[in-house]
């Protein structure tokens, strides 16, 4: 697992993202709310926040798999793939990934990128939508964070995974303590569903000091 910092260092992009700031995607009530918006700012949003920005965090989280990895944590999952910032940080390393979101949108800019096997709509509060034991990798990149999914999304998410898969979860750390993500994990440790877990920090922007 890793931890986004939230705090000191963090970037505030609403300024460059125009009308779909962060702050407003912070603020999204439900599933279709997020799925219509992330679809609308599908087109633009590597630009308008990604690049303009500075938004490393994908990145880092990759690399830190990839540093972790071992051959058998494959195929992987990327969780709430967006427009694909996550598999193609993994292109080139031969990793197979799959790629899933809620929005259709987003998946179609991840689809242009050409670096995931396969990409399928899915709603992480609905566990139905998901694939079971099937992934020796489960990884996620800003999915986890304010005003998206809590901690039972993130048991839905970990139940795609094999026994013995390795999970590099990217969680903000104020949205970490708030919605009482401690608490489900500290459960799957204490049923050994979950072993090994280890906390770090990931720098998201390009400019920490801003």
């Amino acid at each position: 697992m890793v931890q986004e910092n939230g705090g000191k260092g963090t970037r505030d992009p609403k300024a460059a993202t125009g009308f779909h700031a962060r702050d407003r995607a912070y603020n999204l009530p439900d599933s279709e709310a997020h799925r219509k918006f992330y679809d609308e700012w599908s087109e633009t949003y590597d630009r308008e926040f990604a690049e303009s920005v500075g938004y490393l965090y994908p990145r880092n989280i990759a690399k830190r798999f990839l540093e972790l990895a071992r051959a058998e944590d494959g195929p992987v999952a990327d969780i709430g793939c967006g427009t694909g910032l996550v598999g193609l940080a993994l292109s080139g390393s031969g990793t197979l990934v799959d790629g899933f979101d809620i929005s259709e949108g987003m998946l179609r800019e991840a689809r242009s990128k050409g670096v995931y096997r396969d990409l399928r709509i899915a709603d992480l509060t609905s566990p139905d939508d998901l694939p079971r034991q099937r992934y020796g990798g489960l990884i996620s990149s800003g999915t986890f964070t304010l005003g998206h999914l809590g901690p039972d999304a993130l048991a839905n998410a970990l139940l795609m995974a094999r026994e013995g898969a390795l999970c590099l979860i990217g969680i903000n750390a104020r949205h970490f303590t708030e919605a009482g993500f401690e608490n489900l994990l500290d459960d799957r440790v204490s049923r050994g569903a979950l072993t090994e877990l280890r906390y770090e920090e990931a720098a998201i922007y390009r400019d920490a000091d801003a």
